[in-house]
């Protein structure tokens, strides 16, 4: 199994069920570096978060080296006595699922606040406002392209290659948004690399299918319930609000049995919604 987005909230707990819990062989991705101070063997630190192997994606590259990057540390695991610059296109093929779990959120920079703050600051009074304005409001929707839509394209390609087409059934899912389903005031970048990554994955899953028999499969909750995400909402523990987030175990059980029995996925190029269940103690649920 192959998770993109292994150390985030949801990555983690995907890691957990199925490395420690299920005892499958997990390849972890993400750009955090497991070992920083280098003070530890770094298999020795990767088995102890439940992967058999881990690899290192760039912070600021391309979605071309985002993806180069995850081709050679799976076929490195996969083959580990083939170079993945051989230019064999036989390489093995033996992941059984492919997860990307990236993600982020941003919303929209406030126009008036930030004129304000520029303006009110005499060390940035030679600075354009406008200017930067325009500068800082594309940005953040350059990074939500490459925390939320990037990891899709690069998990995408690589199911292209790894995924098995020896009738075992592959499967390839995506996290999406189900409020990037319709229009996102307050948060053009994430709504649109959320929508992007829900065009992706309808338009690859049928072309997914025919070429090596494997489901793509996104699931869309409308927040989980993440500390990030419920520090973000600022409310109190039992706002009505809170039932409405999803736990990432739901979603990582969910996956398992898609996993596990292919005939409980749905149609390849499928989006889900996925709809907490309403529960008194904000406990939420799926």
């Amino acid at each position: 199994i192959l998770i993109i987005g292994s150390q985030g909230q949801l990555g983690k707990t995907l890691v957990s069920h199925f490395g420690n819990q299920m005892n499958w062989n997990v390849i972890g991705a993400d750009v955090v570096d497991l070992n920083p101070e280098n003070n530890e063997d770094d298999d020795i630190v990767v088995q102890s978060k439940g992967m058999k192997e881990y690899i290192s994606l760039p912070q600021d590259g391309s979605v071309a080296d985002l993806s180069v990057a995850l081709y050679r540390g799976v076929s490195n695991y996969l083959s580990p006595n083939k170079s993945a610059n051989n230019n064999n296109k036989s390489a093995a093929r033996g992941l059984d699922a492919i997860i990307c779990a990236s993600g982020g959120w941003m919303g929209d920079i406030d126009k008036f606040n930030f004129q304000h703050a520029i303006q009110d600051n005499e060390l940035l009074e030679d600075i354009d406002v406008e200017e930067e304005y325009i500068r800082e409001s594309t940005l953040v929707c350059e990074h939500m392209m490459k925390v939320n839509y990037y990891p899709v394209v690069a998990g995408g390609m690589i199911g292209q290659h790894f995924l098995h087409n020896d009738g075992n059934n592959g499967l390839f899912v995506i996290i999406g948004a189900s409020a990037a389903l319709s229009p996102t005031p307050g948060m053009l970048g994430y709504g649109a690399a959320k929508s992007a990554s829900h065009h992706f994955l309808q338009s690859y899953g049928p072309s997914l299918t025919e070429e090596n028999g494997s489901t793509s499969v996104g699931i869309l909750p409308l927040m989980l319930d993440t500390p990030a995400n419920r520090a973000m909402m600022d409310g109190n523990g039992n706002d009505d609000r809170y039932s409405k987030m999803v736990k990432p175990i739901h979603i990582a059980n969910e996956i398992g049995e898609w996993i596990k029995h292919p005939h409980l996925r749905p149609h390849s190029g499928s989006l889900v919604k996925v709809i907490a269940k309403s529960r008194m103690d904000g406990s939420g649920g799926a």
